[in-house]
């Protein structure tokens, strides 16, 4: 069995889970797979998404990934969101509601970005839109510009702590509804899966669970 696991996985990730997963991940991958070789990218789940069903990607970590006979999805951990931030706005103890929330200048993603997706239809569902300031694909820029004021970010907690600017942000709860995103981790339905590719979707289920679980 340990022969058959070698050659080649690749795999996917976004950027805030990266940042957690990619050390233990790889140390983990090279103690229980020492005959095989790992590729790790960093990108947006639609990106992703598009990676695995050309073959360029064999796994990918997902927000929010709808069923598809075309995927096969294991759910990992879901993450509240949270509003962010320049340190020193007030900010009140109980959060802040998703009707409050509408008001304010949002840094966000681009469409068809997991995040923006679920912030406009939780909104569209209470009858709200957001108010879009600036539309920045990656995370380390838009905190970058929440930390400079240029408007509030929506994100888990992770993305945030894990970040350079961790010290000059604060979070707010969202709640009135909650926000919250789903991981799943992803392998194509098209292809079987090799023995080492089921290998890293349990270590990436393992390890996910382990670092990101509540």
């Amino acid at each position: 069995m340990r022969g058959a696991l070698a050659g080649r996985v690749a795999i996917g990730l976004p950027t805030s889970v990266a940042k957690v997963l990619t050390v233990p991940l790889t140390r983990e991958f090279r103690q229980r797979l020492p005959d095989a070789s790992l590729s790790i990218s960093e990108g947006l789940s639609s990106s992703m998404l598009d990676g695995l069903l050309t073959g360029r990607l064999d796994l990918a970590v997902l927000y929010n990934a709808a069923p598809s006979p075309e995927l096969e999805l294991t759910p990992l951990v879901e993450e509240d969101l949270y509003l962010v931030q320049a340190a020193g706005t007030p900010v009140a103890a109980e959060g802040i509601t998703l009707r409050e929330l509408s008001a304010l200048p949002l840094v966000i993603p681009t469409r068809p970005n997991a995040i923006r997706m679920l912030v406009e239809g939780e909104l569209a569902n209470i009858g709200c839109r957001p108010r879009i300031a600036l539309e920045i694909d990656g995370v380390a820029a838009i905190l970058d510009l929440v930390a400079d004021g240029a408007g509030c970010a929506i994100l888990s907690r992770n993305a945030v702590v894990t970040s350079a600017h961790a010290d000059t942000l604060v979070l707010s709860r969202v709640h009135s509804p909650r926000l919250r995103t789903r991981l799943s981790v992803a392998i194509s339905a098209q292809r079987p899966a090799t023995l080492t590719q089921q290998a890293m979707r349990e270590l990436i289920t393992q390890l996910t669970g382990r670092l990101l679980g509540p």
